[in-house]
């Protein structure tokens, strides 16, 4: 349809509305509202306000998930550092136990914790045997200690003992690296409370002077001193103390029975 009338002021041309026009009416319409059947609102320039879509639980979900793996992943890792370093102690402090246990002899902390002073390389060296039998004398209850059994390695040694308050109660004692273990329960025996002895009752400097020649002594080709066990014998009339030292070689073994007043009493 032409437009007949009269030509747009500035203000009507720029607030969009043509002269003769109603506010809100299409230009070129008359008799028209603004707005178009069916037409959405804003379409035609009315505002249209911004909803900010909500977020699914599904979504927030997945977003937990992934902080929580992220958090994971780094607790993890730091996990696996700590474990990595308590490892690598773990490893040094075994290495380390592992060299003093398999040199066999006798070292630095060893000497020290047992008093000597002329470099003993193992227990039954030297003035060793004494002192060691002294460290368990004074560590273990009892004044003095009742004894069942007493035996010297290399390095270490293990000593059973008499319960102070039941006879028939008997606990076995470790010493390694300077250090006395714990107490070990033994079966109970009523008859080895009769085949205790104390520590003053054997010659420990001569069973040290045996020990240094057992090889000869023994005639064990290539042999060396494995261990040495200190006890009553309970096979021979008057259960005597005797200490028994062990000589293993290549080719055969045997043990010297030593008394208590350290002399050699057998080979076999």
């Amino acid at each position: 349809m032409p437009y007949t009338g009269a030509p747009p002021t500035p203000g009507a041309y720029l607030g969009g509305q043509m002269p003769g026009q109603m506010p809100g009416q299409m230009p070129g319409m008359p008799g028209m509202p603004g707005q178009m059947p069916g037409m959405m609102p804003g379409l035609m320039g009315n505002p249209v306000a911004f909803v900010k879509p909500k977020r699914s639980f599904a979504g927030m979900l997945i977003v937990f998930i992934i902080v929580a793996g992220t958090l994971g992943g780094i607790g993890a890792a730091i996990w696996g550092v700590m474990k990595a370093n308590d490892a690598v102690n773990s490893a040094t402090d075994a290495v380390g136990h592992a060299n003093d246990v398999s040199d066999k002899k006798l070292n630095d902390v060893d000497l020290t914790a047992l008093g000597l002073t002329n470099n003993e390389q193992f227990l039954w060296s030297g003035a060793a045997p004494a002192a060691m039998a002294a460290a368990f004398d004074n560590s273990i209850d009892g004044q003095p200690t009742n004894f069942l059994q007493i035996l010297l390695y290399a390095d270490y040694s293990f000593a059973t003992a008499q319960s102070t308050s039941q006879p028939d109660h008997f606990d076995q004692y470790s010493w390694r690296t300077g250090t006395l273990g714990g107490a070990s329960p033994q079966q109970n025996d009523a008859e080895a409370a009769n085949a205790v002895f104390t520590v003053d009752q054997m010659n420990w400097a001569g069973i040290a002077a045996v020990a240094a020649d057992a090889v000869n002594v023994s005639k064990v080709e290539e042999g060396t001193v494995s261990h040495i066990i200190v006890e009553r014998d309970t096979f021979t009339d008057g259960s005597p103390l005797i200490a028994r030292i062990y000589v293993d070689g290549p080719r055969s073994s045997a043990y010297i029975e030593v008394g208590a007043d350290g002399t050699v009493i057998a080979v076999h």
